[in-house]
C-alpha cells in the first residue's frame, strides 16, 4: 500500500494536535503527488515505460466485482518508486462496457473491447512490452472473421492472431497466461506457443475421480485453508513452497525465482482456491513454433537450453470438501501441485513467459472478499486483518515482478539505470558513508565502497526486491565488467555441472565483491549525472550503463585484489 492508504485520519486526528496533523497531511499528499507525478519532484529523472496489454475473456472483466481484475490492476498502477510507469491496456474478447473496463480510472492509456490479435490498429508485435492473458471461455461464438479471410475458431486463437503473437515473442515480448479448472481459459491461450506447454488447459481423464483438475474430484487442486468454498475470501491464504537457487562456490546464498522475491523477502503465499488449474514442464521440448523455428531454442550465452521450470508447487489438504449451503464437494486427497511456471527466453535472444494455475490469484473476490458475502468473515478478504494486509502486501508484490521480468531486456535495463539514480539520490546510501558526493570510484576503500553496496541494496530491495537489486549487479556491472564470473555468481542461470558437485564448506563469502562492484557502480554513476536538473530528466541509459560498468570493473579488480591478499595471508598463516 502507498503512505497515503496507509493513513487512518481518524486515528490521526484522535492522537495528533492540531499543528502536528496538518504537517502528517501535507507530508502525505507530498508523497501522495510524487508517486503519480514523479518528474516534477528532484531528483528529474523520468521512470522506464513499461506497455503492458491485459486481455481478458467471458466473465473475466476488470471490475470491481467478484470476478473483475481491478485490484490488480491498481497494484500496478501504483507501483512504488519512481523507476518504472506501468502503461496499462485493457482489453476484452467480448463487447465489454466502460465499467468492465475500469472506465473511472484516469490512468489506463487505452481500452479496446472486442478485442482482436490481428487487427493491427490494437495489436502488433512492438506495440506492448508484456502481454498477460486472463481466460475463462472455453469456447467463441460470434468473434466475425479473421484477417485471412476464414472464421475465428470457436475453441482457440486465429492463425493470424497467433502469428502476431509469436512474432511479438520472438521479439523480446514477455507473455503471461492462466486459466483456471479444467478447459477454463483453453479458448484463449491454449494454442499460444510456449505458455500451451506451460499449463494444463484441459482435464486429464474424463472421470472426475481421476482428473487432476476437476471441480469437485477428490484429486482437484483444492488449496483452502478451510472448509468452507468460501474460505478462498478469507484472510488466509494458502503457503507456497518456491524453487531456491544458488550459484556454485563463489555465493552461497540462496533465492527463490525472481517472480517470488519481495521487498520483504521470500513471497510464500497465494490465494486460496476450491478447485485450481495446474502449472507442469513441457514433456516434448523439441516441439516446432507454429509458423517455423523452435519452441524453446537453444542458450545464446553459452550455457545450457532454458527450458520452462516450475517454480513455486502448491499443496492440497487431506479432506477438504468445500462446503456450500448447497452441498460439498468429495474429500480432497492430500497431494502436491505446480502453481507457477516461468520461462527464462531471454538467455535464449526471445521473450520470457509465465504460467499461474488459476486467475483466482488475481480477481477480487480472493483478495478482498466477495460483494455478497455468505458470512461477514468474507466480506473483507485479506483486508480484514493486520495479517491478512501483509500477506495482501506479498501477493501484490508478485504482480509487479511478473510485469517487471516479463518486459523486454531494454526495458528491464532501463529499470535497474532507474533504480540505482533512485539509490545514489537516498540519504541512506552515498551520505551515510562519504563526506563527499564528489568521490571517485578508484578512491574510495573497499570497505567503504562494500557499506555503499550493503545500504543500496537495502533501500531498492524495500523498493523493488532483494533478487532485483541482485540481478542490477550481474546484469550492469558484472556481465559487462566480469562477464567470465557470470556463471559462478548467478543462481538463476542454469549450469549442468552444479548438481553433481559434492557439499562444500563455504570458507569463502564472495558476496562482498557483489557489494563493492555495485558501491563503485554508484559511485561513478553519482559522478557522471551530478545533480539532475529538469533539462536533464531523459538520461541516456546506455551512457550511464557503460559508466556503471566501467566503475563496478574497477571497484570489483580492487575487491579481488584485497581477496587475494588476504587469502595469501591465511596461506602464510597456516603454512600452506
Amino acid at each position: 500500500m502507498t503512505a497515503l492508504e496507509n493513513l487512518d485520519i481518524a486515528d490521526l486526528v484522535s492522537t495528533h494536535p492540531p499543528w502536528a496533523l496538518r504537517e502528517r497531511l501535507l507530508r502525505q499528499q507530498f508523497l501522495r503527488e510524487r508517486q503519480l507525478e514523479p518528474t516534477l519532484f528532484p531528483p528529474f529523472f523520468r521512470p522506464c515505460r513499461n506497455r503492458v496489454l491485459l486481455v481478458a475473456d467471458g466473465g473475466l472483466d476488470f471490475s470491481e466485482g467478484d470476478f473483475g481484475l481491478s485490484v490488480f490492476v491498481r497494484t500496478l498502477l501504483d507501483t512504488p518508486g519512481r523507476h518504472v510507469r506501468h502503461e496499462i491496456t485493457l482489453a476484452h474478447i467480448g463487447a465489454a462496457s466502460g465499467s468492465q473496463l475500469m472506465a473511472a480510472e484516469p490512468r489506463i492509456a487505452r481500452r479496446i473491447p472486442s478485442f482482436k490479435f490481428d487487427d493491427s490498429s490494437s495489436f502488433a508485435p512492438d506495440m506492448y512490452d508484456v502481454v498477460m492473458l486472463f481466460g475463462i471461455a472455453t469456447v467463441y461464438a460470434g468473434r466475425g472473421t479473421a484477417s485471412d479471410g476464414n472464421a475465428y475458431p470457436f475453441d482457440r486463437l486465429a492463425d493470424p492472431e497467433l502469428r502476431a503473437l509469436t512474432a511479438f515473442m520472438e521479439g523480446g515480448g514477455g507473455l503471461f497466461a492462466t486459466g483456471d479448472h479444467g478447459a477454463l481459459g483453453r479458448a484463449l491461450s491454449s494454442a499460444v506457443p510456449r505458455v500451451r506447454n506451460m499449463r494444463l488447459w484441459a482435464s486429464t481423464a474424463p472421470q472426475e475421480e481421476f482428473d487432476q483438475v476437476s471441480m469437485g474430484g477428490p484429486r482437484r487442486n483444492d488449496t483452502n485453508r478451510g472448509n468452507l468454498f468460501d474460505n478462498q475470501s478469507d484472510a488466509v491464504p494458502q503457503v507456497i513452497n518456491p524453487k531456491m537457487y544458488a550459484a556454485g562456490v563463489i555465493i552461497r546464498a540462496s533465492y527463490p525465482h525472481p517472480l517470488l522475491c519481495g521487498p520483504r523477502g521470500v513471497i510464500t503465499v497465494m490465494p486460496d482456491h476450491p478447485h485450481e488449474g495446474e502449472c507442469v514442464e513441457p514433456t516434448d521440448t523439441s516441439l516446432k513454433l507454429p509458423f517455423g523455428g523452435a519452441e524453446y531454442p537453444p542458450a545464446i550465452d553459452g550455457g545450457p537450453r532454458p527450458l520452462p521450470e516450475v517454480i513455486s508447487t502448491s499443496t492440497v489438504p487431506s479432506g477438504n470438501e468445500a462446503k456450500t449451503t448447497g452441498g460439498a464437494k468429495q474429500p480432497t486427497h492430500s497431494q502436491v501441485f505446480g502453481g507457477i511456471c516461468a520461462y527464462d527466453g531471454h538467455r535464449a535472444g526471445v521473450g520470457r513467459a509465465v504460467t499461474d494455475a488459476t486467475w483466482h490469484h488475481f480477481v477480487n473476490v480472493n483478495l478482498v472478499g466477495m460483494v455478497n458475502p455468505s458470512a461477514a468473515a468474507f466480506d473483507k478478504g485479506f483486508l480484514g486483518t493486520e495479517a491478512g494486509r501483509m500477506h495482501l502486501e506479498a501477493i501484490r508484490a508478485y504482480y509487479r515482478n511478473v510485469v517487471v521480468w516479463c518486459t523486454r531486456p531494454e526495458r528491464i535495463r532501463c529499470i535497474n539505470i532507474r533504480l540505482a539514480l533512485e539509490a545514489i539520490f537516498d540519504g541512506r546510501v552515498l551520505e551515510a558513508v562519504l563526506s563527499t558526493t564528489q568521490a571517485r570510484a578508484g578512491e574510495v576503500s573497499p570497505f567503504a565502497l562494500r557499506l555503499i553496496g550493503i545500504h543500496a541494496r537495502d533501500v531498492l530491495g524495500r523498493t523493488a526486491s532483494q533478487c532485483q537489486t541482485l540481478r542490477l549487479v550481474l546484469d550492469i556491472v558484472l556481465e559487462r565488467a566480469l562477464p567470465d564470473l557470470i556463471p559462478d555468481v548467478d543462481p538463476w542461470r542454469g549450469r549442468g555441472d552444479r548438481d553433481d558437485q559434492p557439499a562444500r564448506l563455504d570458507w569463502v563469502d564472495g558476496s562482498a565483491l557483489l557489494d563493492i562492484a555495485l558501491g563503485g557502480a554508484l559511485v561513478g554513476l553519482r559522478e557522471a549525472v551530478g545533480d539532475l536538473t529538469e533539462e536533464q530528466a531523459d538520461v541516456d541509459t546506455d551512457r550511464l550503463a557503460e559508466v556503471m560498468a566501467d566503475s563496478g570493473a574497477q571497484a570489483a579488480n580492487v575487491a579481488l585484489r584485497s581477496l587475494a591478499s588476504e587469502l595469501e595471508q591465511v596461506r602464510q598463516r597456516l603454512g600452506l
